[in-house]
């Protein structure tokens, strides 16, 4: 027997898995390093001299010391390989047709190409995906493909009624520029596109001409003919759903039901992923034994399983979820089939490393990290879960629904963390949910599926068989919605900081190795290393001096700052601005919020009622408590102004108007003194903004609003000893009437920010003002140009934070 001193884990057994960690390391530190490739390729050909090296000199000599020498020069090679490889190929990196459209940006150009997908967006417009094959700039055409994503507004074009998937489209369009991530932890819509391998974006003009392809070989024709069988085959009110569930056609589902479904814990069925796959595979798992009996039956059984798989991912759209979970699941197929399903795990692994060295980037993609991570858990903690169960239950007929909600369990509750991280929130009725709808998609999905080429043959007969799976959808949409709206369904979470992710980790492997004693203990040993860890970790943010941090958002031609008192108040300073069809507070502030974890404002101060600082407030009220609003006590006549001040009232939160010399106390570690509005008579709404004054220490910043000359110099004369700041929030964008001189010499600030759109029809920001505060010595930055702003102070100096 070996004893527990003598106990290595077996690394030997896993090899796929070392190699996808190492692979894996190498694409992180160049993600995060942007490593040249030369280099990665040179830190390659040593790791391989080193490998070959020690390996000779270890089988002549023996030495002990060539042997780990051979042993680091693989670990590093696999590693360079990863970080090369994805430095090379890194999708994120825009290809030379992109480049080249792009030096077209806001010109009118005319596109050739194939339509590939369709799909309304969030704000009424469609989005249309186009292979492009010929660019027209003014008469000379340039034949290079590339992806394109256009966008058509319906109000200045409508969407042709005859166009489809496959179709040709002719169309003139303006390039738009597509902007990175301009705020911390925001939704960055450019990497989005470039997961997809789409790096020019463009708004319709006009379209010259559409063609109907007649060819038959063509996966957008067999997409766009499912589709249509599915339009058929359900009701207007599941066919969207029906469309999601069955081939992840997600185009038409609303805001509304994909937040029902996340809350209740299912939106993972709507993503054609490893869920579906599995579905379309468990017939063949109960075929596999037939393949047995069969002479060549293990080669026609893996044929028979490839040419599955492939028809199915090009059903979806080749969509990478798809494509991941069909590796990963032929993979288990192949196991069983040729009886290696004890490599599970590896098997696994080595998916993992064919999608990466098919595109590194999917690394990082939520899809990625949540498929295999719900894989694993299933592989490393059920075993443990099912072993404990008693035979009374795990053989009676209640057996395969309790394993469900086992399952079902061990997945919501091992991806909590990420599910926290990515969303911001969590289904505490998801495991119940699961366990309820989970069994009877089993049965209707394939269903479902066998009926789709069916009904392109015989669309009556398919239309009444498939009635059973269309009144299921309808009692599906009801069950999600009458879950998500408990209270308790679920709730909001928060993760700070990776030190948790290690912990989990920790803890799902303690977990895994219980049933093995010579190693349960060593894993628990981990597990509470890390806890101290992150307890000395939180101690020593504590032992440190409180700070107070500033963020300047990027809205836009708007104002939105928000505030991080020292004792761990937040407030808001303005709420960004307002269009139809976006606001600032849903698509920027909420979203940065919640990853904050921050539950609850203690105040949102209003400078003026204009739609460029009150355009997220509706949205605001209505998603997080508030406990006051100040405002400079102006009235608008203005929908937005009125709709916000009826959405307070109904939440019954308090509005305070706010006049020169007022104070407000919201941590007594800080100061406010509010220095506007005072009694003038000018019909300028601008002049009339709330300004205040927050000190911290020595620290002091000063925010104006949208105040201009006369009210700045009101400013001076009623507290010209005050006036004097740190950080100075420039009013009215760098207006020409804002920022006069006499007004900066007696503010002498060090820092000066301004917010506004780097396009905008306002000409902001003016030169004149901008030499008027490079002359006062102060220190410029432009949200247009910079992004979001963070400052931090320690009560004496002030400090920019980079969050990028």
């Amino acid at each position: 027997m070996v004893s527990l001193k003598t106990y290595r884990f077996p690394f030997a057994s896993y090899p796929a898995i070392r190699l996808a960690l190492l692979f894996a390391a190498g694409i992180i530190i160049d993600y995060h390093f942007k490593i040249p490739a030369k280099l990665w390729i040179a830190i390659f050909a040593l790791s391989v001299i080193l490998y070959f090296s020690g390996e000779i000199i270890h089988q002549k000599r023996l030495k002990t010391r060539a042997y780990h020498l051979a042993i680091a020069g693989y670990l590093l090679g696999v590693m360079a390989f990863g970080g090369a490889w994805h430095s090379i190929f890194n999708h994120q990196k825009v290809p030379i047709e992109g480049q080249v459209i792009n030096k077209y940006t806001w010109q009118e150009l005319t596109f050739i190409g194939e339509v590939y997908e369709i799909k309304e967006s969030s704000s009424g417009n469609f989005q249309i995906d186009v292979r492009v094959d010929t660019t027209i700039f003014k008469t000379i055409p340039w034949p290079k493909t590339y992806n394109l994503r256009v966008v058509l507004n319906p109000n200045d074009l409508a969407l042709p009624a005859n166009l489809d998937l496959g179709d040709r489209m002719k169309f003139t369009a303006t390039v738009y520029p597509l902007k990175g991530q301009r705020n911390p932890n925001e939704f960055s819509y450019k990497n989005y596109l470039a997961s997809k391998e789409i790096y020019v974006q463009a708004g319709v003009k006009s379209i010259l001409d559409i063609t109907n392809d007649p060819s038959f070989w063509r996966w957008t024709f067999f997409r766009q003919k499912v589709l249509d069988v599915i339009e058929n085959n359900f009701s207007e009110e599941t066919a969207p759903l029906a469309k999601a569930l069955l081939i992840g056609y997600k185009n038409e589902l609303g805001l509304e039901t994909k937040t029902a479904f996340s809350r209740a814990g299912l939106s993972h069925i709507m993503a054609v992923s490893g869920l579906h796959v599995g579905f379309l595979l468990a017939p063949f798992w109960l075929l596999i034994p037939f393949f047995w009996t069969l002479k060549y039956g293990r080669q026609i059984g893996l044929v028979f399983l490839i040419t599955l798989l492939f028809f199915y991912a090009g059903l979806t759209g080749f969509s990478a979820s798809v494509m991941r979970a069909s590796l990963a699941g032929g993979f288990l197929m192949y196991g069983r089939l040729f009886h290696k399903i004890r490599d599970s795990k590896n098997l696994m692994a080595v998916a993992a490393l064919i999608i990466l060295l098919i595109n590194p980037g999917d690394l990082f993609s939520i899809s990625f990290q949540l498929s295999f991570a719900a894989v694993y858990i299933i592989l490393l903690i059920a075993p443990v879960i099912f072993r404990r169960l008693p035979n009374w239950i795990q053989f009676r007929w209640y057996g395969a629904p309790v394993s469900a909600i086992i399952i079902s369990f061990i997945v919501q509750l091992g991806l909590f963390p990420m599910l926290a991280w990515y969303f911001g929130e969590f289904s505490i009725v998801g495991p119940l949910a699961n366990a309820i709808v989970l069994p009877f998609l089993g049965l209707v999905v394939p269903y479902a599926l066998i009926l789709l080429p069916f009904g392109m043959i015989f669309p009556e007969t398919a239309q009444l068989l498939n009635l059973p799976v269309n009144w299921f959808f309808s009692g599906l949409n009801w069950f999600v919605r009458f879950t998500s709206g408990w209270e308790w369904s679920w709730m909001q979470a928060h993760i700070e900081g990776l030190m948790f992710f290690a912990i989990w980790v920790a803890a799902i492997f303690f977990i895994a190795a219980l049933p093995v004693p010579k190693i349960r203990w060593k894993f628990f040993a981990v597990f509470l290393l890390v806890l101290c860890v992150e307890q000395a970790h939180k101690l020593t943010q504590k032992l440190q001096s409180p700070t107070l941090k500033v963020t300047v958002f990027d809205v836009g031609q708007g104002d939105a700052a928000l505030i991080k008192t020292p004792l761990g108040k937040h407030f808001l300073v303005d709420a960004g601005r307002w269009q139809p069809g976006y606001n600032s507070g849903k698509y920027v502030l909420i979203p940065h919020l919640k990853s904050l974890g921050i539950e609850k404002l203690d105040a949102v101060f209003l400078s003026h009622p204009h739609a460029d600082h009150i355009g997220g407030m509706v949205e605001l009220v209505q998603t997080i408590p508030i406990d006051t609003i100040y405002s400079s006590g102006m009235n608008y006549d203005s929908d937005l102004f009125k709709t916000y001040r009826r959405a307070a009232a109904q939440k019954q939160i308090p509005i305070v108007d706010l006049r020169a010399g007022d104070r407000v106390s919201i941590d007594p570690s800080i100061r406010l003194f509010v220095y506007g509005p005072g009694s003038n008579s000018s019909s300028n709404i601008n002049n009339h903004s709330l300004i205040f004054e927050l000190v911290y220490g020595s620290t002091e910043f000063l925010f104006m609003g949208d105040a201009e000359a006369l009210q700045e110099r009101q400013l001076i004369a009623n507290y010209p000893e005050w006036v004097n700041t740190d950080f100075l929030k420039v009013g009215h964008h760098g207006s020409r009437t804002s920022s006069n001189m006499l007004f900066l010499r007696q503010s002498t600030p060090e820092i000066a920010t301004v917010s506004l759109a780097k396009s905008n029809r306002f000409r902001h920001p003016n030169q004149e003002a901008i030499r008027r505060l490079r002359a006062a010595g102060a220190g410029l930055h432009f949200t247009s140009l910079e992004g979001a702003l963070i400052f931090e102070s320690d009560g004496k100096i002030i400090t920019q934070i980079e969050w990028r």
